[in-house]
């Protein structure tokens, strides 16, 4: 009988326990695997939404900085306005080469006229920089009056007509998932609709829009490349009265911020969990090493080597941990899908599944480091038994 398969003979011999260290490397490695596919879903889906975005500075009335950072990372339908004469006074700024509004409004919540939970955004297409050249990816054309193009978590096909305040939207396109809730879950129309549709709102729909027509939601800003985002946000709100001037560095922050809740509770709760296996394995297979203090000893006698004993006993903690690698990778897996929603609902962040090269390397470094570890902490155990002398082996384990 070759090690291989003694290593699994008396793996199956002691089934319980070894099931008991399956499990507990299993949850190791699931939370390594799911905390890794998380983390770089949520940080792929910000770099990715903060690049589409376009812009060096994103204006909004003073007082709703929260507001518009939950509006951007999390799509969350959010009204907010200033007078459009602002628009004005920011292009005039020290540094500012381009600048652009867009116009927030929210969804009604009749199922009757509406889809809701749906971020209505108007821009301006003569002066747009940052929607119109991804919006392009949907059409080859400028959208025309009560047209939109919907982020792909709206689950409509193009050539559907929504009616929103008593104006009818016709679906042209849809986009590529981004992650980015204020893409995904995003309508977007020009601003001549947008004001259309608040003239129709108080004659034709169940809910109203309270709004002047001469409002806007934010101003998105290109800079000079001489000028930092820093430097020309203080210049903004100097000149700027009400007004608050965000930078892309500033959104990403915030969300930095939350990830580091995310990272801290995962990898203490991971180490902990790690170094308790470990010690946990070291302790089983020094039992098991006690258990079989005669066999071992037999086994010395007919002939085995020191190194065949070392080698037996580190066969059977690798099948082990390869065991609990595989099945962690599978409860990882179960447990990003079951948690995927809940984490992006709590935290408000952004979700987009990484590419299959890194869910893979991802997978294989999972399990590497479980094998690792179940073949470090079975080490010792099998060196003590492979110094064992047959004839005292065999006595002890009378």
């Amino acid at each position: 009988m070759n090690q291989f398969a003694l290593a699994i003979r008396n793996l199956t011999r002691k089934g319980f326990r070894s099931l008991a260290l399956a499990f507990a490397l299993a949850l190791v490695v699931s939370l390594i695997f799911a905390g890794a596919i998380a983390m770089k879903s949520i940080s792929t889906s910000i770099t990715l939404g903060t690049q589409r975005l376009g812009a060096d500075l994103m204006i909004v009335p003073k007082g709703y900085e929260d507001t518009a950072r939950s509006t951007l990372i999390a799509g969350k339908p959010s009204l907010f306005y200033m007078p459009e004469e602002i628009l004005d006074n920011v292009r005039k700024v020290k540094g500012v080469k381009q600048a652009t509004p867009q116009l927030f409004l929210k969804s009604t919540d009749y199922e009757c006229c509406s889809f809701v939970d749906v971020l209505l955004i108007a821009f301006d297409q003569e002066t747009d920089f940052t929607i119109g050249p991804w919006l392009r990816e949907a059409i080859d054309r400028p959208l025309a009056r009560n047209e939109t193009i919907i982020g792909r978590s709206i689950p409509i096909t193009t050539g559907t007509t929504m009616t929103y305040f008593g104006t009818p939207l016709t679906v042209v396109g849809d986009l590529a998932t981004t992650g980015l809730e204020y893409i995904d879950h995003g309508a977007f129309m020009t601003m001549e609709t947008a004001r259309e549709m608040i003239r129709n709102s108080k004659t034709e729909a169940i809910e109203s829009l309270d709004i002047g027509e001469d409002v806007i939601s934010t101003i998105l800003v290109q800079l000079d490349p001489a000028i930092t985002p820093e430097r020309a946000a203080v210049f903004v709100e100097y000149e700027i009265e009400g007004v608050k001037a965000l930078t892309s560095q500033d959104v990403i922050g915030s969300v930095k911020r939350q990830l580091q809740v995310l990272i801290q509770t995962i990898g203490g709760i991971g180490l902990s969990l790690w170094l308790i296996t470990i010690l946990l394995i070291g302790i089983v297979f020094s039992m098991s090493v006690n258990e079989r203090q005669r066999e071992i000893g037999l086994l010395r006698a007919m002939g085995a080597k020191r190194k065949n004993i070392f080698t037996l006993i580190t066969i059977e903690a690798a099948l082990l941990s390869l065991a609990g690698g595989v099945l962690g990778l599978v409860a990882g897996g179960a447990l990003l899908l079951a948690c995927r929603e809940p984490i992006r609902t709590a935290f408000k962040l952004p979700y987009l599944w990484p590419d299959a090269m890194f869910i893979l390397l991802a997978a294989l470094l999972s399990v590497a480091a479980a094998l690792v570890s179940g073949v470090l902490a079975a080490a010792w155990p099998a060196f003590k038994c492979s110094r064992m002398e047959p004839y005292q082996a065999i006595r002890k384990g009378e």
